[in-house]
């Protein structure tokens, strides 16, 4: 151990100070996958920092050397990446010749494009059979980047205790669980104190039925928020039930009351940042100051007042019973549906789309297919108030001989009587959309989704946009970018218009932004207890 320029005398490993409530929570939380993001400068990267220390002074076992211990692998995609954002994070706490390092010559190792080693000692007060007893814990940090290496060759060389993934979006979706494949390794189970095993708890392998001790294991990273075809959108939001053993812990706004971090980056300082970007709805704005998921820079995004947070539903929707359901149709080579149901109070619960495969051409009758078998499956008994689609869908058939358009074959096929829309028009449908997107009164929105609707969520994150040329006023069209994502927007585009009417939706339009700019809707007097956002 020695002293050099970065050594920093007054820092106290026992004495870290969480930088918020979000924060505590991800450093406290024992995996097996933890992930925190939220806002530039908003604690995540030192939260991970201490959850090492934390982690390897309080949950790791005692080993027969009397002594605790442990390996942390941390991983970044380049070396360049590494020495910019993981390895200055950690030297700033843990200086290479600060209080900390290891008393040996190669404590510290590497560095220049290549692994950097660090090895780390200090005492703990840890509970022993005969009490509290003052034990060193000895720390191993691995600092590697993944480069062009295969993933697999790469990870087969650690055997650690557990692992961070800094920037962790910026990895390929394989590396937390590949990463998790090398905890457990050490140290070794025959290296372990025998009564650690009443703490940790035993297992019995399957194959040998040995008892022996559970190891702690866990993988754990920091990110700012990217866009929604991220694997962490898809883990945090679309799948969660596919991923049991993730943990992702969400920060605030950093313009938020209860951002975090405050001490050491204020409100000032994430306002001239908003406005850097070019103001809130920037989706850098979005991503690095409010800490939410936002598209990449393609086009305007056209349903910019959608919120995951407020109209997205945590949990699934079930219809509810005696209250008819409404469809709404976009037809072509890419067909979509959208079902709903509209409240008494004029509110819509969106609770199932059908969306055709991008690379497959579908058509009416197998279209008409997947209608059915939705509609006799998930809604049978209910009755269908309205179903609305695009007018240029019913045009195109030679009557004389006996053709049908493409919706008066979807309609003929599932028995229902779609009606095309007054118009197409891009102005009136998107208007007829937004105003769901408003709210109802001070803490409710006009429209909640089932998070089985993926394909139109992502859409009205990210991937419903304007063409390039029309972002940049390079055309005197509205072009919306005709991708994957649109064609179940143009459902519920139509399906809404249909059931609003062209007055009302260009009553609205005209009143957006003045005050009482809410239209009246004459509604059906229901019980008082009667909670129309929940199934009965």
């Amino acid at each position: 151990m020695g002293t050099g320029p970065d050594f920093q005398g007054d820092f106290d490993i026992t004495r870290f100070e969480p930088a918020g409530p979000v924060c505590k929570a991800f450093i406290e939380s024992n995996g097996p996958f933890d992930f925190i993001r939220g806002p530039w400068g908003s604690g995540k990267t030192v939260s991970a920092v201490f959850k090492i220390a934390q982690k390897a002074g309080t949950l790791f076992p005692v080993c027969k050397d009397g002594k605790i211990n442990v390996r942390c692998a941390a991983v970044r995609e380049t070396y360049r990446e590494l020495a910019k954002t993981a390895l200055p994070t950690w030297l700033r706490f843990f200086p290479k010749y600060g209080p900390y390092t290891a008393k040996e010559k190669d404590a510290y190792s590497g560095g220049q494009d290549r692994p950097v080693n660090h090895i780390l000692e200090w005492n703990v007060l840890r509970q022993w059979p005969q009490g509290w007893k003052e034990t060193t814990v000895r720390l191993e940090m691995q600092f590697g980047a993944i480069g062009s290496e295969n993933l697999e060759s790469f990870f087969k060389g650690y055997e650690i205790s557990y692992g961070w993934l800094n920037e962790c979006d910026t990895m390929h979706e394989d590396v937390p669980g590949l990463l998790f494949g090398r905890t457990g390794r050490y140290p070794p189970r025959d290296t372990i104190m025998e009564w650690e095993g009443e703490r940790l708890g035993y297992e019995t392998d399957p194959d040998t039925g040995q008892k022996v001790i559970k190891i702690p294991r866990m993988v754990f990273g920091d990110f700012n928020p990217p866009d929604e075809v991220n694997w962490t959108y898809k883990r945090e939001i679309e799948e969660p039930e596919k991923w049991p053993g993730y943990n992702f812990f969400a920060q605030p706004s950093g313009l938020a009351a209860n951002a975090e971090n405050r001490k050491r980056k204020t409100r000032a300082d994430y306002e001239a940042e908003e406005r850097g970007f070019g103001g809130p709805k920037a989706a850098d704005s979005i991503r690095n100051v409010h800490g939410k998921y936002a598209p990449k820079k393609v086009g305007t995004i056209i349903y910019d007042t959608f919120d995951l947070a407020v109209h997205r539903s945590p949990e699934l929707l079930e219809p509810i019973p005696g209250l008819p359901i409404s469809l709404g149709f976009d037809g072509g080579g890419r067909p979509a549906l959208a079902l709903g149901q509209f409240l008494p109070d004029g509110r819509l619960r969106a609770l199932r789309e059908i969306v055709s495969q991008p690379d497959v051409v579908t058509g009416a009758t197998r279209f008409a297919t997947y209608c059915v078998e939705l509609l006799l499956g998930d809604f049978k008994g209910y009755r269908i108030e309205g179903a609305y689609g695009d007018p240029s869908d019913f045009e195109g058939a030679d009557r004389i001989q006996g053709e049908l358009s493409f919706m008066m074959t979807v309609s003929q096929a599932i028995g229902v009587m779609i009606m095309p829309t007054e118009t197409n028009d891009i102005h009136s449908r998107t208007e007829a959309l937004r105003w769901y997107f408003g709210m109802h009164d001070a803490n409710t929105p006009r429209s909640i989704w089932d998070p089985r609707c993926k394909t139109s969520i992502r859409g009205f994150v990210s991937q419903y946009h304007l063409t390039k040329q029309a972002s940049k006023g390079k055309t005197n069209t509205l072009e919306i970018d005709k991708n994957e994502y649109s064609h179940s927007i143009n459902a519920w585009e139509y399906l809404c218009y249909g059931r609003r009417g062209r007055a009302a939706v260009i009553k609205d339009a005209a009143q957006a932004g003045r005050p009482n700019n809410v239209v009246p809707i004459k509604s059906i007097t229901v019980r008082s207890e009667f909670d129309v956002f929940q199934s009965r």
